[in-house]
């Protein structure tokens, strides 16, 4: 806390201006700190692990909720992470970035880890089953054949890069989204 040169009343951190007479506040030299470099890098490995591998399991991550959930819960993480490096002086556009870049990498290890999953979800027998369900629904030719690509037994190239960019879509929103929240949450108790 600081007083205005002005009229003396006590100025709260970071003011710009006097609340009461409008006199601009200049910071003293001493005050005034050179902010630490933050390192994005560990903070985003550790949300995007987190949300690549509690989305990417089929037991954990049941339908697109959980799975956006989880992408939010990695961007939050990555924010926490980077304001203990920098405790109280965290931005939105921090937090902001360190969500996306923990989605980014989240979206790879998620795809990585989804290679597997899908061989052994999409087993020849299984395959026969949906396209005979793909039979009885009334699909135009072009779409059932697009449908089937995707459900091809082993590993598939085109799918693998199809869910790469859907996930670095989503989960790059949704990690933005939970660094923003995490980061007003923390400077909501830096102000209490």
């Amino acid at each position: 806390m600081s007083q205005c040169r002005e009229c003396g009343a006590t100025l709260p951190e970071d003011s710009r201006y006097c609340l009461q007479c409008g006199t601009e506040n200049k910071p003293s030299a001493a005050n005034a700190q050179p902010q630490k470099e933050l390192d994005f890098l560990k903070p985003a490995i550790a949300g995007g692990l987190a949300l690549a591998i509690l989305s990417s399991l089929p037991i954990i991550a049941y339908g697109n909720v959980l799975c956006c959930l989880w992408a939010q819960a990695g961007g939050g993480l990555a924010a926490w992470l980077l304001n203990k490096q920098r405790p109280g002086g965290l931005t939105y556009s921090d937090g902001a970035f360190g969500g996306v870049f923990s989605g980014l990498i989240g979206a790879f290890v998620a795809t990585l880890i989804s290679i597997p999953v899908q061989m052994l979800v999409f087993t020849p027998e299984r395959v026969a089953e949906i396209q005979a369900q793909f039979e009885q629904a009334r699909m135009q030719p072009e779409v059932r054949e697009f449908m089937m690509r995707f459900m091809s037994p082993g590993f598939d190239l085109t799918r693998a890069v199809f869910f790469l960019l859907i996930y670095m879509v989503a989960f790059g929103l949704f990690s933005m989204i939970g660094g923003i929240i995490t980061t007003a949450i923390l400077s909501r108790k830096k102000l209490d």
